[in-house]
C-alpha cells in the first residue's frame, strides 16, 4: 500500500519548515496557493539546485496539474470515505512514531551502536535466573547468590575456576560459560552495554536483565571481522550415533575433502553429497554472517580463510562435519550505508525504551498535568479480584456514566490546547492492559503501576494529537500522504483502470493511431548452429526436404540431437535489424546459408522478407494502453482547468523567478 502512495507523491512532496513568503501566487478555482508552498515543492524536488525561468515556468504546469486532480479527489469527497481515512490514519501512525520518542537519544543510540559495530568484545558470565517481575524477595536472594559466587573473581583464572565450582553444584537457577566473541545486537541492550563498558580482565558489576542477574568478565577485545559469506559441504551427525556411525560420518567428509583436492567441482560435491538441504539448492551457499552469527568453531574457520576461493579442512561442529569455501568478505559498512538499518534494530530493540523514557521526562516538564484521584479511585473500585487472572471485564452497566476527568494535559505554551482524559478512558485502558499476576499481588498495588503506565500513555496520546503543529515538516508530510493517496485513488478511476477496461476506446484509439507502432522490416528465418561439420551436413539434408516431407524444427532438432543433446540449437523467428549478430551476417534473401560463428557452423534458412508494417494491438498492447492513458489524462485536465479556472499572479511569479 505504501508504494502507491510513493507513485503519486513521487512528484509532488513538499517541506513548508521555515517558509515565510505568504503572497498569494495563484487562485485553483477557489483555491489560493501561496508562495511558499508552490517554492517548498519546488525546491524539494529541484534536486540539481539550478533555478531557471524555463524549469519553473515548466513546474508551474505540473503543480497547477496536480492541485487540480486534488481538488477534484476532495469536491467529490472522496476525502471523507472511510477507506480513505482509515488509510491515511495508518499512515500517519507510522509517520508518527520517530516523533514519539527523543529524536536526540535515538540518533545517540545509533552512533553508539555503530561505534561497537566496529569491535568485538569476548566475555564470561555467570547469570542467575530470576522472573522480571519477580517479587522484591527473590529478587534480593537472586543478587546475594551471584555476590557470593563472584566475590573472590579478580583475574580470568578466578573466573575459570568460578564457572567450574558453578557447573559441579548442578544448581539450575544458574548459568555460567565463556561466550566468545559479540558484537552489537548479539546480547540483549543492558547486557551488551555492561560488556562494552568494562575494561578487558575485569569483572561487571551486576547486571539486571530480563534473565536475571549477571556478573560479566570480559576477557578480550578485538576489531571487528566485519562479515564473511562461504559455502560449505554438510554431513549431519547427531549426539545419539554410534560410535560407527559418527567415524562413517568422517569418513565421509574426508573422502569428499579428497575429491576437492584432486580438483573435483565444489558446486557439484554439494549437489552430490551435501545434508544441508536449505543451502544445496543454492550451490551450498550461506547467508553473510559475522561474529557470534553462527557456532564459534565454523566462524572461526571460515573467518581464517584468507582468499575468496579458499577451502578448509574439514572441520567438526556440534551439528556434524563441514568443509568450507569462501565466497566473499566485507568490513563493517560506513556508517551512512547501514544508518536506516541500525535505525530499524534499534526500534525493535530494548535500548528504543531509552528514547521514549526521555521524551516522557521532557513532556512532563512542558505540560501541565492535573490529576483528579477521588475520580480515579471511583472508578478504581469497580476493578475485582479478576483482575488479577487477566479476566476481568469492565461491568456492562456502569454505576454512573465514568465520564468524570482522572487526567487533564495542557499545552500553555504553544498551542493553548488540553485535553480531558476520563474515568472510561482510565478503565478501558486497564481492561486492554490486564494480564495474568502472579500469586500473592494485590489489586491496588497492581493499579498504582497501571496507573503510571497510564499517564504515561496518555501523554504519548497529548503529544501525538500536536505533532502537526509542533513540527510544520509533519504537516507537511501528512499533507504529502493525504494528497498522494487522494491522487492515486482519483487517477486509478479516471485513467489507469479505465485505460485497462475501456477495450473499445483502445480499440478505437489503436485504430487512430497505429501507424505511431510499426514493425521495421524483418526476416522470416530459422538459425540452426552446429556442433561441427558433420552436424551441419546432416541439418542441410534435412532442410532441403523441409517442404517435401514436411519437417519442422522440432523434429529436425529432435533427429539431430537424438545421440548428443549438444548437436544442435535452433532459434527461430521474425527478426529485425540488430536483434541477432548471425542474422545481421545473413543475406537477407530467401535461401539457405552457411556462416561461421566463433569457429562452428552456423546454417540459417532465409523463408520470407517481411516489409514494415503497423504493430497488431495485443503486439504492442502495453505500450499503445500507456499511451491511451496519456491521452485520457490529457483530455481530463482540460475538463479540470475548465472547472476550476487558474490564475497566476505573473508579477509574483517574476519576482521568485529572477
Amino acid at each position: 500500500m505504501l508504494k502507491k502512495v510513493i507513485v503519486a507523491i513521487g512528484l509532488f512532496t513538499a517541506f513548508t519548515a521555515g517558509a515565510q513568503d505568504q503572497r498569494v501566487l495563484m487562485n485553483i478555482g477557489d483555491q489560493t496557493i501561496k508562495v511558499d508552498e508552490f517554492l517548498g515543492i519546488y525546491n524539494k524536488n529541484n534536486t540539481n539546485n539550478v533555478v531557471d525561468k524555463k524549469t519553473m515556468e515548466e513546474y508551474v504546469d505540473l503543480f497547477v496539474n496536480f492541485k487540480l486532480k486534488v481538488i477534484e479527489a476532495e469536491s467529490l469527497g472522496m476525502d471523507t470515505i472511510p477507506k480513505f481515512i482509515r488509510e491515511l490514519s495508518g499512515y500517519r501512525n507510522q509517520l508518527a512514531q520517530p516523533y514519539l520518542i527523543d529524536r536526540q537519544v535515538n540518533e545517540d543510540l545509533i552512533n553508539e551502536a555503530y561505534e561497537r559495530l566496529k569491535e568485538d568484545v569476548a566475555a564470561y558470565h555467570i547469570l542467575v535466573k530470576v522472573a522480571p517481575d519477580a517479587p522484591a524477595g527473590d529478587t534480593l536472594k537472586a543478587m546475594k547468590k551471584l555476590q557470593s559466587y563472584t566475590k573472590s573473581i579478580k583475574s580470568e583464572d578466578d573466573m575459570k575456576a568460578a564457572i567450574a565450582r558453578i557447573k559441579g553444584t548442578k544448581d539450575e537457577q544458574v548459568i555460567a560459560e565463556d561466550l566468545g566473541y559479540f558484537t552489537a545486537f548479539s546480547m540483549v541492550y543492558p547486557f551488551e552495554s555492561a560488556a562494552y563498558n568494562t575494561e578487558v580482565g575485569k569483572l561487571s558489576k551486576p547486571v539486571r536483565t530480563r534473565f536475571g542477574y549477571h556478573a560479566i568478565f570480559v576477557r578480550d577485545r578485538r576489531p571487528a571481522r566485519g562479515e564473511i559469506r562461504v559455502s560449505h559441504i554438510f554431513i549431519r551427525t547427531n549426539p545419539d550415533n554410534t560410535e560407527d556411525q559418527k567415524q562413517a560420518a568422517k569418513n565421509r567428509i574426508n573422502e569428499i575433502h579428497k575429491r576437492i583436492l584432486i580438483g573435483e567441482d565444489f558446486r557439484e560435491l554439494v549437489k552430490q553429497f551435501s545434508e544441508d538441504k536449505t543451502s544445496v539448492k543454492d550451490n551450498g551457499m550461506l547467508p553473510w554472517f559475522g561474529t557470534g552469527g553462527t557456532a564459534s568453531v565454523f566462524e572461526d574457520a571460515a573467518f581464517s580463510l584468507e582468499n575468496n576461493g579458499d577451502i578448509s579442512d574439514p572441520i567438526q561442529s556440534a551439528y556434524g562435519w563441514h568443509i568450507i569455501r569462501r565466497e566473499d568478505r566485507r568490513d563493517v559498512a560506513e556508517f551512512e550505508a547501514i544508518k536506516s538499518n541500525l535505525k530499524r534494530k534499534i526500534e525493535k530493540d530494548a535500548r528504543a525504551l531509552k528514547g521514549r523514557t526521555s521524551l516522557l521526562r521532557t513532556l512532563k516538564e512542558d505540560y501541565a498535568l492535573t490529576f483528579n484521584y477521588p475520580n480515579r479511585d471511583r472508578a478504581s473500585k469497580l476493578v475485582t479480584e479478576e483482575y488479577l487472572s487477566g479476566k476481568w471485564k469492565m461491568p456492562k452497566e456502569l454505576p454512573n456514566p465514568m465520564d468524570k476527568p482522572v487526567l487533564t494535559i495542557s499545552d500553555n505554551k504553544l498551542s493553548k490546547t488540553s485535553k480531558v482524559y476520563t474515568q472510561l478512558n482510565y478503565l478501558n485502558f486497564i481492561q486492554k492492559n490486564q494480564k495474568k499476576r502472579k500469586e500473592g499481588e494485590m489489586v491496588s498495588a497492581v493499579l498504582a503501576d497501571e496507573w503510571k503506565s497510564f499517564v504515561n500513555e496518555m501523554l504519548i496520546d497529548f503529544e501525538n494529537g500536536l505533532l502537526e503543529i509542533k513540527y510544520p515538516e509533519f504537516k507537511a508530510l501528512m499533507q504529502e500522504y493525504h494528497d498522494g493517496i487522494l491522487l492515486f485513488d482519483l487517477m486509478d478511476q479516471k485513467v489507469w483502470s479505465k485505460a485497462v477496461k475501456d477495450s473499445a476506446g483502445l480499440e478505437d484509439f489503436y485504430k487512430r493511431h497505429k501507424s505511431d507502432y510499426m514493425w521495421p522490416e524483418r526476416v522470416d528465418a530459422s538459425i540452426y548452429e552446429c556442433a561441427n561439420e558433420q552436424v551441419a551436413k546432416k541439418v542441410e539434408k534435412l532442410t532441403k526436404k523441409r517442404v517435401k516431407k514436411g519437417y519442422t524444427d522440432a523434429y529436425i532438432m529432435q533427429e539431430i540431437n537424438e545421440d548428443n543433446a549438444l548437436n544442435l540449437n535452433i532459434r527461430s523467428g521474425l527478426f529485425a535489424k540488430s536483434d541477432d549478430a548471425i542474422i545481421d551476417k545473413t543475406p537477407w534473401v530467401p535461401g539457405t546459408y552457411t556462416i561461421q560463428d566463433s569457429g562452428k557452423p552456423t546454417l540459417v534458412q532465409v523463408y520470407d522478407v517481411k516489409q514494415p508494417q503497423p504493430k497488431a494491438l495485443n503486439e504492442a498492447r502495453g505500450l499503445i494502453t500507456s499511451a491511451y492513458q496519456s491521452h485520457l489524462e490529457e483530455m481530463w485536465i482540460q475538463e479540470l482547468r475548465s472547472k476550476y479556472p487558474v490564475q497566476v499572479d505573473q508579477k509574483v511569479f517574476e519576482s521568485i523567478n529572477k
